[in-house]
């Protein structure tokens, strides 16, 4: 492992860097703080409502529901057909359901491209700041390279 220099500065980028990969840490990106811990309670629970509706454990349960009702009702298995055929009650639930789940469902989405949108101009900002290290580090390295041939001619003309 590299020495820290006077400053210390390699700890503490150490330090940084298990915080980072640390699931468990009280730190999250500012990104991340805004579009979860800054928002409202309506919010977050579209997040969680959409999560639901978007898992294969909604669709499999609302899928054996379904069956469920529909067998129940067409054949009247064990009980009085309280939705016979063409099952109105049935779709009386399924459209006040959508009416409810669409609209969530949306919010979820747009606050989801709003992060994306957040993201995106983070990571531009990240991308400017970087190239103008590197646009440094090459003026730098230029200089280096300059210094470095003068003295090579001057070694040079001191040996010839």
């Amino acid at each position: 492992m590299a020495q820290p220099d006077a400053s210390g500065s390699h700890v503490l980028v150490h330090r940084l860097r298990l915080k980072h990969r640390d699931p468990k840490a009280d730190h999250k990106h500012p990104i991340n703080r805004a579009h979860y811990e800054e928002a409202s309670r309506g919010a977050r629970i579209a997040d969680q409502v959409s999560a639901v509706l978007g898992s294969w454990t909604f669709i499999i349960i609302q899928s054996v529901l379904l069956l469920a009702w529909a067998a129940v009702n067409y054949w009247g298995l064990f009980v009085r057909h309280w939705d016979p055929y063409p099952f109105i009650l049935l779709n009386l639930v399924l459209s006040f359901q959508a009416t409810y789940a669409g609209p969530i469902v949306l919010l979820a989405g747009n606050r989801h491209a709003q992060k994306d949108r957040i993201t995106l101009e983070h990571m531009a900002d990240e991308a400017d700041k970087g190239e103008e290290q590197i646009n440094r580090i090459l003026v730098e390295i230029k200089k280096n390279t300059d210094l470095t041939l003068r003295i090579l001619k001057e070694l040079e003309a001191e040996f010839a």
